[in-house]
């Protein structure tokens, strides 16, 4: 019963049906929303670049023990797969288009549990930033795989690709940066598939290729790139209990770091194809395997391959080196390395170099820098250790140039090098998406709506911080918090999900179907909880950090919001009606958020108005109705321009959707208002023209004159009704915005008379010359609904018989 589908039969089987469809869609951009692989390409800059250094935190938490790596991995697999999947599945298809953990809860989300979303917000733009530092930092060091020779400006190179992605970001836009995101993630998925599929069949066949990983390493710390090799220091079975499960904990909050980004794929699926919730599920599945796939097969092969953690280098680039050697160049045996003379002068020469940097630094009084693991060996042993790895070194290069190994590795560096920047998009328009719905929120000042503003702010930070951070393994401590915690965030808000919120998606509460939707939050919880205490527990010093930024930025929003520490009442924030915001409005972030939600009700409602033809009787183009509305209800005119039409997003909590239902529910009173102004304008033609027809000696007083032109130009209203309304017209001035809309309507009225009163104006005419008897009553005919009716009008001529003036019937009807 846990594990029955809460999802509708019918609406299942329909999105299984058009699966094949939705797998594709978008990837030309041609489609009407992103698809399954789409999506997933999207993403992968940023959950997928990640898989290149997940094994590398991994054993670096583990202490080079890859048996405790595996472990590790093996059952955060678990909990991602058996826990966060389901759970994240479920709150995709309550609110597919809440778009990230913070707006999930208050989307769907108890009262009980809505301060989660300000603490979301804190952290996911934590998480942003830390997103930036760690892609610029990895994609610099992988550039040292083609240009080693860059290592002294490795930090420069990293704080140059932060601006180059926010540069392009800025200019483009992040809907119109899509089809970048396509291409490079599309690019590195299928090239990461076929590569590590090759990487994982030569390790299990090859294990005796390990002889070339040392000098692969030695190389790298000789050039610089890497700084700090983690090894075993001996046998695992030499490990007592309580150190084995210390390792075993500490690379499990290393390994996490695999899972970046994955918290990104709701968020991004606010642009999926319909059903969005299908499309979302299913590559939530598909990169969940796509992770842990990378991730097993990265680690047995640095177990087959002893590759150690380097820090500021992939373990995957290791791996591919070594197949780049030995599949796609000419290959080498441990015969094929000899030590050459060269090699030994090569290895004297950076002994003597080492001793004198340290007499130096002793000199100096600087403290000298963690000892290399060749540091403790007599000179003798040193440089002959030293000079083996040369010469690996010297046969890997000849092994390696010119041959397609060599168009491999470049292939494969320029790819991760590229991800790696791309994967900075995922944290820049994250974190801005994130900072604009807190702006809708009235949490961030409003020009935080704007995802430019967002993005520009998230450079800043990470341009001030990447410089101090510096390295890959530091900044995972802090990283991890953020996107952990939108784990515990979203499965917490699946599991005590609102009664409503089942309701509208047709699950009953109570039902199997609930019980089976809050067992999927259920397990997330359970998994995502006990990954917030392995972080918890081993990454305290990065705790204490996370807090305080994080409170900081939380006390911002509420400081924000409130206008102040003091919670606002309901009332206080929520417009005066419907339709009008509120007196003297303040730049209290609340009464904003409320006032846009107004305004985006009547906007819709607007919109909606004139694409089913509820103001076409006024014969005004859009523009006019739309100018003559934003003046009435004082509303933002871009909210029209950026009106797409097309699915529309909820509003971010429960409180400002009741504030748009309201607005958006004065659709009748919207077009009363146009329809008195637009009266305005008739009425104002008559007031100026009805004294050329008065004749007080042929029984014209001005009132029968002005009867008779509203009956002829409102032949469809009761004409008492008409009359009343007329009699309480008075000439002003209007403003200019509203005179547009009614001058548009009294030129029409201008036009409209001489063509629909020629029978009664002949006829007065003919009274004014004594032709005919003035106590004559006129009948003419009026098409009206777009000629599809024909309308009897009788105008008396009589002032005394004013029952007359009430006559009206419907001729021809061709619709029948």
């Amino acid at each position: 019963m846990m594990f029955q589908s809460y999802i509708n039969p019918t609406e299942n089987r329909e999105a299984k049906r058009q699966l094949p469809r939705l797998m594709v869609e978008g990837l030309l951009l041609g489609g009407s929303g992103l698809g399954v692989l789409a999506l997933i390409f999207e993403i992968a800059a940023d959950a997928f670049s990640v898989a290149a250094y997940q094994t590398l935190l991994a054993i670096h938490g583990a202490e080079g023990y890859h048996e405790i790596a595996i472990l590790a991995f093996v059952v955060l697999s678990a909990l991602l797969l058996l826990g966060i999947v389901p759970a994240y599945q479920a709150g995709a298809y309550l609110r597919p288009n809440a778009g990230g953990s913070g707006p999930l809860v208050e989307a769907i989300g108890p009262p009980k549990l809505r301060w989660l979303s300000w603490i979301g917000t804190s952290l996911f733009f934590l998480d942003a930033i830390l997103t930036i530092i760690i892609s610029s930092i990895s994609a610099s060091d992988v550039i040292m795989l083609l240009l080693p020779e860059l290592a002294p400006y490795r930090i420069m190179l990293a704080e140059l690709f932060a601006f180059f992605i926010m540069v392009v970001l800025v200019a483009l836009g992040p809907k119109r940066a899509v089809p970048i995101f396509l291409i490079g993630g599309g690019a590195f998925t299928l090239f990461t598939v076929i590569a590590l599929s090759l990487v994982g069949g030569t390790a299990v066949a090859n294990p005796e290729w390990a002889f070339l990983t040392e000098g692969i390493v030695s190389r790298l710390e000789a050039n610089g790139v890497v700084e700090h090799v983690v090894r075993a220091q001996q046998d695992i079975s030499a490990l007592g209990t309580v150190v084995f499960f210390q390792l075993f904990l500490r690379s499990m909050s290393s390994a996490m770091l695999g899972f970046s980004g994955y918290e990104v794929i709701p968020a991004s699926g606010k642009h999926a194809a319909r059903p969005k919730w299908k499309v979302i599920n299913t590559s939530l599945s598909l990169a969940a395997f796509f992770l842990i796939g990378t991730g097993v097969v990265q680690l047995l092969a640095a177990q087959q391959w002893k590759i150690p953690s380097t820090e500021g280098y992939s373990t995957l680039l290791i791996e591919y080196e070594i197949i780049a050697a030995q599949t796609f160049g000419n290959g080498l045996t441990e015969a094929d390395i000899v030590i050459s003379g060269q090699d030994r002068a090569a290895a004297e020469e950076l002994y003597e170099l080492r001793i004198a940097e340290q007499a130096d630094e002793e000199l100096l009084g600087q403290t000298p820098e963690e000892p290399d693991d060749l540091a403790n060996l007599p000179r003798g042993e040193y440089v002959d250790a030293l000079a083996y790895d040369l010469a690996v070194t010297r046969q890997l290069a000849r092994a390696t140039n010119g041959t397609f190994g060599q168009v491999f590795l470049i292939v494969a560096g320029t790819l991760l090098a590229i991800i790696l920047l791309l994967a900075q998009g995922g944290g820049y328009v994250g974190g801005a998406a994130v900072a604009a719905n807190a702006a809708r929120l009235g949490r961030l000042p409003s020009v935080f709506a704007d995802d430019r503003i967002g993005i520009a702010v998230i450079w800043v930070v990470s341009a001030i911080l990447i410089p101090i951070i510096r390295e890959v393994v530091i900044v995972e401590s802090y990283y991890a918090f953020g996107f952990v915690s939108a784990f515990v965030i979203t499965s917490t808000t699946v599991f005590f999900v609102r009664d409503e919120a089942m309701r509208e998606r047709g699950i009953e509460p109570g039902s199997r179907e609930a019980r089976s939707l809050k067992f999927a939050g259920l397990r997330g919880m359970i998994a995502s909880y006990l990954m917030m205490i392995v972080l918890v527990t081993q990454k305290t010093d990065a705790l204490v950090v996370i807090v305080i930024f994080g409170a900081l930025i939380t006390i911002l929003q509420i400081f924000m919001a409130n206008g102040g520490l003091k919670r606002l009442s309901d009332m206080a924030v929520k417009p005066a009606t419907p339709l009008q915001p509120k007196e003297n409005l303040t730049q209290i972030g609340l009464e904003r958020a409320h006032d846009e939600a107004r305004q985006r009700g009547i906007v819709d409602a607007v919109e909606d108005l004139i694409h089913s033809g509820g103001f076409a009787k006024f014969n005004v183009g859009p523009e006019r109705i739309r100018t003559l509305i934003c003046y009435l209800y004082k509303l933002n005119p871009d909210l029209f321009e950026h009106e797409t039409h097309h699915e529309r997003i909820e509003e971010p909590s429960t409180e400002l959707e009741e504030t748009y239902r309201a607005a958006y529910n004065q659709r009748e009173r919207i077009v009363r208002d146009v329809e008195d102004y637009s009266h305005f304008g008739v009425f104002t033609f008559i007031h100026n023209y009805h004294i050329n027809w008065v004749s007080e000696e042929h029984g014209r007083d001005a009132a029968m004159v002005q009867k008779a032109m509203l009956n002829i130009l409102f032949p469809q209203t009761d004409a008492k009704v008409i009359w009343e309304e007329f009699k309480a017209y008075a000439p002003k001035t209007l403003p200019e915005p509203v005179w547009q809309f009614s001058r548009r309507r009294y030129h029409w009225a201008k036009d409209q008379w001489p063509n629909l009163s020629d029978r009664i104006t002949t006829i007065w005419t003919l009274q004014d010359f004594g032709l005919i008897s003035k106590d004559i009553n006129v009948e003419t005919v009026i098409a009206v609904a777009d000629g599809r009716r024909q309308v009897l009008v009788k105008i008396p001529s009589n002032p005394s018989d004013e029952n007359s003036n009430d006559t009206r019937k419907d001729l021809i009807d061709s619709e029948e």
